[in-house]
C-alpha cells in the first residue's frame, strides 16, 4: 500500500487509533535526538545546532509524551526487542539527560529480556562521564559515524577529530568490554583512494569493534558536500565503477578475516553484534 502524507488536523485522531491498536511481531522503539553540535558536509540528516536550543528542556518533553502512552494498547502488548536513539546526535545530550531517557525506556517500555538498546554516538564531546551515563542505565551497543580514519578527509568534511584521536575513543569503550561497538564507514568519498580505505579497513579490524557499516556516499543536491561539489570547492567523489570496487574490497577484507555478512551493508565480528534494530526495521 503506498504510504500517503497525513494532513495535520488528522494526526491527533489518526495517533489515537494507533495507540489503541496492539502490536504483533517483534518491534523496535526509535528515539531521536535532532542536535548536532557542527553539520558534517556529508550529513543530510542535519536540523538543529545544540548550542541554540536547550536540550534538557527536548527530554523533557520526551519523557512526557513516553509516559503518556505508557499504559496503550500499544505500548504494553508486546515486547520491544530493540531501542535506537538516533539523531542530530544523541550524545549531544550532557550525561544526566542520557542517563534520563534510557532509564525512562527501561521502566515504561515492556523491554525483551535480551533487547538492544543502541545509543548512536560522536566521538568529539563523548566524554568519560556521558559513556558511563549510557552504561549503567542500560545501553549495550554504540554506533559511531566514523565515515573514514583518513585525517586529512575527515578534516575537509568537516569532522572535528583526526583519525587517530577517533581510533583512541573506540579503543577506549571497546576495552571496557560493557557494549558492543559498531561504526559506519562511507566509500566514495571525495579525496578517498583505494589505499585509505584498505587502511580504514584494516583499522576496523585491529580495533576489536563488533560491527562495522560499508556505506556508499550519498548526496543529496541540498547537502553542503554536493553544494561544495557544485561549485568546484571540492573534487568530486569516486564513480560507480570506483564505488562497487571499494565496496568489493571491503566484502573481501572483512570475510576474510572471519567476519560474517549481516545484511548487504552490516558485517559482524562475532555473534555479540545482532544488528537488531535495522534487522527489524527492513523486516517491517
Amino acid at each position: 500500500m503506498a504510504r500517503q502524507p497525513i494532513a495535520q488536523e488528522e494526526i491527533p485522531r489518526i495517533w489515537e487509533q494507533v495507540c489503541q491498536t496492539p502490536r504483533h511481531g517483534k518491534s523496535v522503539a526509535y528515539l531521536h535526538v535532532p542536535f548536532c553540535t557542527n553539520h558534517c558536509l556529508f550529513c543530510n540528516f542535519y536540523r538543529n545546532s545544540t548550542k541554540r536550543h536547550s536540550t534538557s528542556d527536548y527530554v523533557d518533553a520526551v519523557i512526557r509524551e513516553i509516559e503518556r502512552e505508557a499504559e496503550s494498547e500499544m505500548v504494553r502488548s508486546a515486547p520491544v526487542h530493540a531501542v535506537y536513539f538516533g539523531g542530530g546526535t544523541p550524545t549531544d545530550l550532557d550525561a544526566r539527560d542520557l542517563a534520563r531517557l534510557l532509564k525512562v525506556i527501561r521502566e515504561t517500555l515492556p523491554l525483551a529480556g535480551d533487547c538492544e538498546i543502541t545509543v548512536e554516538a560522536r566521538a568529539t564531546g563523548f566524554s568519560a562521564d556521558k559513556i558511563k551515563a549510557c552504561l549503567d542505565a542500560g545501553a549495550n551497543r554504540f554506533s559511531f559515524g566514523v565515515q573514514t580514519f583518513d585525517t586529512a578527509v575527515r578534516k575537509r568534511l568537516g569532522r572535528r577529530l583526526s583519525g587517530e584521536e577517533m581510533a583512541g575513543v573506540l579503543s577506549t569503550i571497546c576495552a571496557m568490554d560493557r557494549a558492543a561497538v559498531v561504526c559506519d564507514l562511507i566509500f566514495g568519498l571525495p579525496g578517498q583512494t583505494d589505499e585509505s580505505w584498505r587502511k580504514d579497513l584494516d583499522l576496523c579490524l585491529e580495533l576489536g569493534l563488533d560491527g562495522v557499516d560499508l556505506y556508499c556516499l550519498t548526496l543529496l543536491p541540498a547537502s553542503p558536500l554536493a553544494r561544495a561539489i557544485e561549485k568546484g570547492s571540492i573534487q568530486p567523489g569516486a564513480a560507480i565503477r570506483e564505488q562497487a570496487s571499494r565496496y568489493a574490497i571491503g566484502v573481501e577484507t572483512l570475510i576474510k578475516a572471519g567476519w560474517h555478512q549481516i545484511s548487504t551493508a552490516h558485517f559482524a565480528r562475532d555473534t555479540r553484534e545482532r544488528n537488531l534494530y535495522n534487522q527489524l526495521i527492513k523486516a517491517g
